[in-house]
């Protein structure tokens, strides 16, 4: 051992036994047992106070809610919606009668496995600083909020983890269950049999690629059975609409790493150019480097097709982690993810919603993600009780829009639930195509109504009542603006105005279909 790589001795300077004490943390191998459970342990009680505040932010929580309530009752299988994610909704209806701090519970849960990948991934592969970068995964911002609440971006993310640990493990065969695991929780998953498969020809291990391939194919097909048998080939029906630009930049930068996590990691590939300028000879001489690569241009590719949500992200997280951990240096990969973790609870904000040169001077100190989705989640769930005690004359129909499934959801007791039409075309029967009824009153609750069902409606001489979100959906889904077909001395169509949308803001929030 060279003087250098000797321990400080008793009488050295105590900056130089506190960088020693820092590096030593830094190269923790947070793989063995009791590391690993004392990580575990942090990682659970970071996320236990955010479990009951909801299913999550976003409509798709509460639809894979419904969804799951609905087996329990009809002993029916619909998707939340198309294409499908079987094998995260089908675990989910396992404990739903739970409620949130069951399933969110249940994601908790099966996020932890791909923490535990993940870390034994990075040890595998003998990167430098290894607890930094498994802590610094662990407790990313959009990480943690993805891995508390009902959604299937975590279930997919640890079975791609768990495919490429067995990929490192030469277990072939079990890397394609998993990666099969993955497809059935999310179907964009099956982009990942691509670097698969180059890792594995690469290897030159090209006689396994039929294993591969047969249990990356086998797995999905018989998750995704049940929805095919009730859809058929229309099953691939998903929601396509264009996003503008800055909707982009604020899902990049304000949603995925924070405004100041993202400005840190700027600065960060700034300070490593000369060690990234290795990277392109590196994907040629490395098959790991070449699948890490693959996946983070893959999944960018995957997001920006379909920008509608920054968690689209996530499967490129790991990957990312990766790579900055291989060509960071210790110093400048220690301040990203420092910043990147406050970026949870403390972080640049703007009063714009959305990204413009404008709110540049409106930048200012205020909550990180972690916080923020916390409000969000009790804002949403407050509107929601608002419109409850909201009176509403019999023979009407509300339009709710973006708060539908948790309206839905939260008065399933009281209120009969139903399908409007059965149209396959529909990316959610139980919500797009769903009502809530309330028999003694006359009032139906619905999503959004189409032009043709609206004008139904109305020729029944039934009311027609729409939150201000429901009413910019509407417009912007179906070409038709409802408060033009108000009577005034009537009053057929009439505006629902809680002063507020359904995630706290004087606007109406995003309808993410």
């Amino acid at each position: 051992m060279t003087t250098s790589d000797q321990a400080p001795g008793p009488n050295a300077p105590s900056g130089d036994v506190a960088t020693s004490a820092f590096q030593r943390a830094l190269s923790c191998d947070l793989t063995r047992p009791f590391a690993f459970a004392v990580l575990a342990l942090a990682y659970v009680a970071g996320r236990a106070p955010f479990i009951n505040d909801g299913f999550g932010t976003k409509p798709d929580a509460w639809r894979i809610a419904l969804s799951g309530w609905w087996l329990w009752d009809r002993h029916e299988f619909y998707p939340s919606r198309l294409p499908g994610y079987p094998v995260a909704e089908l675990g989910f209806a396992t404990v739903i009668k739970g409620g949130w701090v069951a399933s969110n519970s249940l994601t908790i849960a099966v996020s932890l496995l791909g923490l535990w990948f993940f870390a034994q991934i990075v040890r595998k592969l003998g990167l430098p600083n290894p607890a930094l970068l498994v802590v610094g995964f662990a407790f990313q911002p959009l990480i943690w909020i993805n891995t508390m609440n009902t959604m299937d971006y975590a279930w997919a993310l640890t079975f791609i983890l768990g495919s490429y640990y067995f990929l490192l493990q030469r277990h072939t065969s079990l890397a394609g269950v998993m990666l099969g695991l993955a497809i059935g929780s999310r179907l964009p998953s099956a982009a990942m049999l691509l670097p698969a498969i180059v890792y594995l020809w690469r290897d030159g291990k090209r006689g396994e690629l039929r294993d591969l391939i047969v249990w990356s194919v086998f797995v999905p097909m018989v998750a995704f059975l049940p929805i095919v048998w009730r859809y058929g080939p229309s099953f691939l029906t998903f929601y396509d609409a264009k996003v503008g630009y800055r909707t982009v930049i604020r899902l990049l930068a304000k949603d995925s790493l924070g405004l100041a996590g993202a400005l840190a990691l700027g600065i960060g590939v700034v300070l490593s150019l000369r060690r990234l300028a290795k990277l392109p000879g590196d994907i040629v001489r490395d098959k790991d480097v070449m699948f890490w690569s693959l996946a983070v241009v893959l999944y960018a590719i995957i997001f920006f097709r379909l920008p509608h949500e920054a968690a689209y992200l996530l499967p490129l997280y790991p990957f990312a982690f990766l790579l900055i951990g291989r060509y960071f240096k210790t110093a400048v990969l220690a301040g990203v993810i420092s910043v990147l973790l406050l970026a949870n609870f403390v972080d640049f904000t703007t009063t714009n919603h959305q990204v413009a040169l404008s709110s540049i001077t409106k930048v200012r100190v205020g909550q990180g993600m972690l916080l923020a989705n916390r409000d969000t989640m009790r804002a949403q769930l407050t509107f929601t009780h608002d419109l409850e005690q909201r009176a509403i004359p019999p023979r009407s129909v509300v339009m709710i829009g973006f708060s539908y499934p948790q309206f839905a959801y939260l008065n399933r007791n009281r209120l009969q639930l139903g399908i409007l039409a059965k149209d396959k075309s529909a990316i959610s029967q139980l919500t797009d195509e769903g009502m809530a009824v309330d028999p003694l009153r006359q009032v139906t609750y619905v999503w959004l109504l189409k032009y043709d069902v609206f004008q139904k409606y109305l020729s029944q001489e039934m009311r027609i009542y729409y939150t201000l979100d429901a009413g910019r959906s509407t417009q912007a889904l179906y070409n038709f603006r409802p408060g033009l077909y108000d009577n005034p001395p009537q009053q057929t169509v009439q505006a629902i105005d809680l002063g507020r949308g359904p995630s706290g803001g004087r606007g109406t929030a995003d309808t993410d279909r």
